[in-house]
């Protein structure tokens, strides 16, 4: 009788600890939930709060647009960013989604990837509302062309040429260059290089030549 409720206590001390540890572990997993998402919070307020102005060369006769990327977002097969910069204190922004795993364009020996160099819609670019109207306003007054519109509500899902010798691994902090190709109402495809940092967490871009801008425009403000 004494040894079957000694092994009754044993059995149920078993079960609180295997219950407690349960919990702890439950509790530790929200805890770092938590603190994940409270960094992740921290870094994109500390990104928000000190934006750079868009403009990212003004010395040069083609100038660069920057954007710093505050927020990521990952999906399946992609991360979608926020971008965001400054035109003197108003804020401009735009949402860049970039697929995965872009493969390498380019062979060790320079030759071009002919396979998978060209990617459709690797990196795709979508409107957040008034600050991506606001950003085709600045570039449209860096460029000195006339628009009548803010960004299109369309996804914009250009050409995109892998300068990269490497796979695009999102997970590092990597730098990776592109040439992107939009559509456009004006005919040949606007052509743009592109850089992403993601050590710095920003993407910047800049047209191949002046012969661009009007292009440029088209493609973003749903001239098609």
């Amino acid at each position: 009788m004494c040894n079957g409720n000694k092994q009754k206590n044993i059995q149920m001390k078993t079960t609180f600890l295997q219950a407690a540890a349960v919990m702890m572990l439950a509790s530790a997993s929200i805890g770092c939930g938590n603190s994940q998402k409270g960094n992740e919070n921290a870094t994109e307020d500390a990104l928000t709060a000190n934006l750079a102005q868009f403009v990212a060369t003004s010395t040069t006769d083609n100038p660069a647009i920057y954007l710093s990327l505050v927020k990521s977002t990952e999906t399946d097969s992609s991360m979608v960013y926020i971008g965001k910069s400054l035109n003197d204190k108003d804020t401009l922004g735009l949402q860049l989604e970039i697929t995965k795993n872009i493969p390498a364009g380019v062979f060790e020996d320079g030759n071009v990837n002919d396979e998978k160099a060209f990617q459709e819609g690797a990196i795709k670019f979508s409107s957040v509302g008034e600050e991506s109207n606001r950003f085709v306003k600045a570039v449209a007054d860096l460029y000195e062309q006339p628009v009548d519109n803010g960004m299109t509500d369309a996804i914009l899902e250009p050409l995109v040429f892998s300068s990269n010798k490497t796979v695009v691994d999102l997970t590092g902090n990597g730098t990776y260059a592109f040439k992107l190709f939009f559509a456009n109402s004006l005919g040949e495809e606007a052509e743009i290089f592109a850089e992403l940092n993601l050590y710095n967490r920003s993407f910047k871009m800049w047209a191949k030549d002046a012969e661009q801008y009007p292009r440029i425009l088209s493609a973003f403000t749903g001239g098609l």
